[in-house]
């Protein structure tokens, strides 16, 4: 006679894997014991990914007013704080020449035939990135005189530059339909 005692399944025991997942920075979440310099360690990690004080504020479970309130009174921090921020400035100016130099091809059709393709470059947005590094430039120059024993002209003549940078940004950009 047989026995009717039922076996264990082995098809249904857990798998464990043989290593851990990689970690990446982008999976990562809030520290479980929030101490303040976890907290600016996962905000500045938040802020290299998404360039937003405001969004990587959010995502550490602080406001930006805590952010700004950490820069005044840590050294270190404000340090790394303005590292990301150049670091995302540069991605951005990269970017940005990316898309100056760059064509945008656009497919021609004929009665439903695609029978050629149009290479459309964007001058507005290359001539704003060679009247900034223009400016970076001068700027450069006016500061280096400034440290090597120069006046209060040269310390003038940067805050120009500066005003003249922050009206040049708010302009209007002209449409491609008022161009043409």
């Amino acid at each position: 006679m047989t026995s009717s005692r039922k076996r264990p399944a082995t098809d249904s025991l857990p798998v464990i894997p043989a290593a851990p997942p990689a970690w990446s920075p982008g999976d990562a979440r809030p520290p479980r014991r929030a101490t303040p310099a976890r907290l600016q360690t996962y905000f500045l990690r938040r802020l290299a990914i998404s360039g937003s004080v405001a969004e990587a504020a959010a995502q550490a479970g602080t406001t930006p007013r805590t952010v700004r309130r950490w820069r005044a009174a840590n050294v270190a921090f404000a340090r790394r704080y303005e590292e990301t921020l150049g670091g995302r400035l540069e991605i951005l100016e990269d970017l940005a020449m990316r898309r100056a130099l760059g064509a945008d091809r656009r497919p021609v059709f004929h009665r439903g035939k695609q029978i050629a393709s149009v290479e459309r470059h964007n001058d507005v947005m290359l001539m704003r990135l060679l009247a900034r590094f223009d400016r970076l430039r001068e700027r450069e120059a006016l500061q280096a005189r400034a440290l090597s024993g120069g006046g209060q002209d040269d310390i003038d003549d940067i805050a120009l530059l500066d005003a003249a940078s922050e009206r040049a940004r708010h302009q209007d950009i002209p449409s491609e339909r008022e161009e043409e």
